[in-house]
């Protein structure tokens, strides 16, 4: 079903009506030309928040800070725009240039019209990767500021509670790590820094699927109920690896499949020395504002245990403001052993699962795409009986 045409909002400031309405103009335009959900989704927000914003947006750099307003947003309409582009240049980083004959790791032919516009976008302003990346040390940090991966304005599962207790009363929220997660000897040293730093316990164990789960463990039947987030991490010389050999597409395919609904792809290194930092830059775009996951980009393994530290304070305050509200009124999580259960054994792959590897090889199709066809049409047989009827 297509999106619904959005409907003008009021303003909270005067001096940002102009900028509301060239967002829902744009917005309204756009869906007559059958944007997907996740753009319209994005654009929304956006209109959203530049509605409520309490500071007046004069500039193109105001307009950056707004949550939801990201660099795809600004290209749409700063030629609309009354003031002029400011310059998004970063102070360090500096671009590599892509040597003449090199492979693209995303093809062209093979990236949406959104994300070709997000490298344009790249290449014109010189946005380096570094200016992407989150600065975890910052304490106004959160992940949840994001509004991608689905999540719209419902409530993510919760937990069972009883009676009136709250939720930190009843459970303990636990960051758990795959024992195949990549650190080296670095791995124990990893878990004490976060356990120490944050105060947050840390455990290996070996995950069906991603690299990163939090668990909320009851205090007193010690049931383990899997928190509706998940991360898969990656350095950049994997990240570049999995795209080549194409497990990139089929990782993130498993995710979607997972049961959770909050999906964070959290990218580490600088690119430019492997001479990849356009197609790193287009494959996190690409996976951010068209696939629906939260990207969250690290400069290495020190910066990572800080990131897995505050996703981690973040998740533990989203549960205990939201746990009173929606413990009784939204889906339950899994259990741990349930969890297990419905990732394990990823390499028997249905014929639903073939037949959306097989779409992700067609240009434009993404793993969100694919995914809505298999729910419709589970089978190629089904689709092309489909067509002949039409």
């Amino acid at each position: 079903m297509a999106p619904a045409m959005p409907k003008q909002r009021a303003v909270h400031l005067p001096d940002n009506e102009e900028v509301a309405r060239l967002l829902l103009e744009k917005h309204r335009s756009m869906l007559e030309k059958d944007i997907p959900d996740n753009l319209s989704l994005t654009l929304s927000n956006a209109y959203r928040n530049v509605c409520a914003a309490k500071e007046p947006i004069r500039t193109l750099k105001d307009l950056l800070k707004i949550k939801g307003v990201g660099p795809w947003v600004i290209r749409l309409i700063k030629e609309s725009f009354p003031a002029s582009s400011p310059d998004l240049s970063p102070p360090k980083w500096k671009k590599i240039k892509r040597p003449e004959h090199s492979p693209e790791l995303v093809c062209s032919n093979s990236a949406s019209m959104a994300s070709q516009e997000l490298i344009q976008l790249t290449s014109q302003e010189q946005l380096s990767y570094s200016s992407e990346v989150q600065t975890t040390g910052s304490a106004e940090f959160t992940m949840l500021d994001k509004d991608t991966g689905g999540m719209g304005n419902s409530i993510l599962a919760m937990p069972p509670r009883l009676s009136n207790e709250k939720f930190l009363e009843a459970y303990e929220v636990v960051l758990i790590l795959d024992d195949r997660e990549i650190f080296g000897s670095r791995g124990k040293r990893v878990v004490g820094n976060i356990h120490s730093k944050f105060h947050v316990p840390v455990e290996i164990k070996r995950l069906p699927v991603g690299d990163g789960i939090w668990i909320a463990r009851h205090r007193r039947s010690h049931t383990e109920y899997v928190l509706d987030f998940i991360v898969e991490r990656k350095s950049v010389t994997d990240l570049v690896s999995s795209i080549r050999d194409s497990r990139y597409k089929d990782q993130k395919l498993r995710l979607k499949k997972c049961g959770l609904r909050k999906l964070i792809y959290l990218v580490e290194g600088d690119p430019n020395p492997l001479g990849a930092s356009e197609s790193i830059k287009t494959a996190c775009f690409t996976t951010e504002i068209l696939e629906g996951f939260d990207v969250q980009r690290t400069t290495g393994y020190s910066d990572t245990e800080n990131t897995y530290g505050h996703l981690t304070l973040s998740i533990i305050d989203y549960y205990s403001t939201n746990f009173s509200i929606g413990a009784n009124t939204c889906r339950v999580c899994l259990t741990y052993d349930e969890f297990v259960k419905k990732c394990c054994d990823p390499k028997k792959l249905t014929v639903s699962d073939i037949f959306a590897l097989q779409l992700m090889q067609v240009p434009q199709v993404t793993e969100e795409t694919a995914v809505a066809v298999i729910e419709l049409y589970p089978t190629l047989v089904s689709l092309a009986r489909a067509y002949s009827m039409l």
